[in-house]
């Protein structure tokens, strides 16, 4: 398989994961898991496996603006869509 096709269906997917299965499956946990780290009072947070980044957006609307939170994802497809969220910025992109 081309580098192409796999870079478009990648994208494909990662839409679909955003679109479909956050709703359905993680945006509910997203909210729990954004609860609980609030009690703990972190100053640094990093969220390996974040997807589009449902909890990171989560993380970002609850826990205080001083905290830093790093999310981390192996598809970059994943992370591109994830950076254009509300409340989700880049350090590099800025």
């Amino acid at each position: 398989m081309s580098n192409d096709k796999v870079a478009a269906f990648a994208g494909t997917l990662a839409e679909f994961y955003d679109r479909y299965l956050v709703p359905l499956m993680f945006a509910p946990y997203a909210e729990v898991v954004a609860d609980r780290a609030k009690v703990l009072l972190p100053r640094c947070v990093l969220e390996t496996a974040a997807g589009t980044g449902v909890a990171t957006e989560a993380l970002a609307r609850i826990l205080p603006t001083d905290v830093t939170i790093t999310a981390t994802n192996l598809n970059e497809p994943m992370i591109e869509r994830g950076k254009v969220k509300p409340g989700i910025a880049c350090p590099a992109d800025r």
